[in-house]
């Protein structure tokens, strides 16, 4: 390589890194003209109307095979859109859709950084060891939760409605960034280890002192803080069941402790609301239509009539997740990405 470094063959990770990660509902396409290569823009297109988007993009853990940890609603994600109908998201398309745009980024981005291409195996182990990992993030579950029936409240509702989109789009923006603001300006988080709870900073301030030319400039900078989470591993005994599940897991199952820094989830999501509300005020990219969620299951409108005769708790996060179609996605990119002949080279 150039300068006679050395080629890498994986990510660098910290074990004692949990790597939470969620996804948030976007409104605009991707951007191709960020796709610079025949590799990444075949890959990008695919996916080009997804809108299921993971928070952080943890491409690191997927490529190497490292578990990461989902973020878990701790409750049916739910809205009542009108007098006669309720809006549900459904986990495990929802989920399908989100990782799908996962290993389609871990794809793009190891091509680019590593000049490798996924490994069949290694996405696999690292699904079968995060589907099984719960991490006790009650205060981050209750927010992304928010963020979900947001898009619910604003977007699917003025689209059965028959309101005007754009600005629900922008309301729901604001909803999201107004949460993740107020939690940085609070500069507060709940955290709950063996059933003890205590509040503690997202950051820490520092005031430094720099000279500008002849000046001497006083700024405050911000550096994230590690906060401790509480993880129970179900690989061997199974997932259990959603009723009083937290009671239950503290009763019957172990724990390990390790860190995250929380204050990337509520940064990265309002950098993206902020760039989504210029661009909408730009008026000069076309949103994606929400009917691609509705028409993929992805939200599921139930009518009052509907609600008395369906089991809506089935639509819980709490789960292994075992539908979700991990070797589906795996062919969808070999398909683009690999002549037939050479296929087999990803299964190595």
């Amino acid at each position: 390589m150039f300068g006679g470094g050395k080629t890498r063959s994986k990510y660098k990770t910290y074990r004692s890194d949990a790597a939470p990660f969620f996804f948030f509902i976007d409104i605009f396409p991707l951007d191709l003209k960020k796709f610079d290569t025949p590799h990444s823009l075949a890959l990008a297109k695919h996916i080009k109307n997804n809108p299921i988007m993971p928070l952080p993009m943890r491409v690191d853990r997927v490529f190497n095979g490292e578990s990461s940890i989902l973020i878990r609603p701790n409750s049916l994600v739910s809205f009542p859109l009108n007098k006669s109908v309720l809006g549900i998201i459904n986990p495990v398309p929802f989920l399908q859709m989100g990782i799908e745009n996962l290993l389609f980024f871990t794809e793009i981005r190891s091509q680019q950084r590593l000049f490798r291409s996924l490994r069949e195996q290694k996405v696999k182990e690292w699904w079968q060891n995060t589907r099984y990992f719960y991490g006790n993030l009650h205060q981050i579950e209750e927010d992304f939760v928010a963020f979900l029936k947001a898009y619910l409240y604003t977007i699917i509702k003025a689209k059965i409605n028959e309101e005007d989109i754009k600005g629900a789009a922008i309301e729901y923006c604001e909803i999201v960034n107004n949460i993740c603001k107020e939690k940085m300006l609070r500069n507060k988080i709940l955290v709950e280890i063996n059933d003890t709870q205590k509040n503690v900073k997202l950051y820490r301030e520092k005031s430094v002192k720099r000279r500008e030319k002849l000046n001497v400039i006083k700024k405050v900078e911000y550096h994230p803080e590690l906060i401790d989470i509480e993880i129970f591993n179900f690989s061997d005994m199974g997932f259990p069941k959603p009723k009083d599940f937290k009671n239950f897991i503290l009763k019957n199952y172990g724990s390990i402790v390790v860190k995250y820094i929380p204050l990337l989830l509520y940064d990265d999501l309002q950098e993206c609301m902020l760039q989504n509300i210029t661009l909408l005020e730009k008026n000069e990219t076309e949103l994606l239509n929400p009917s691609f969620l509705l028409e993929n299951n992805v939200i599921t409108l139930l009518s009052s009539e509907e609600i008395e005769n369906n089991d809506i708790n089935k639509h819980n996060w709490l789960s292994d997740l075992s539908e979700v179609d991990i070797e589906g996605i795996l062919k969808s990119i070999t398909q683009l990405i690999i002549p037939k002949s050479s296929i087999n080279d990803l299964r190595q």
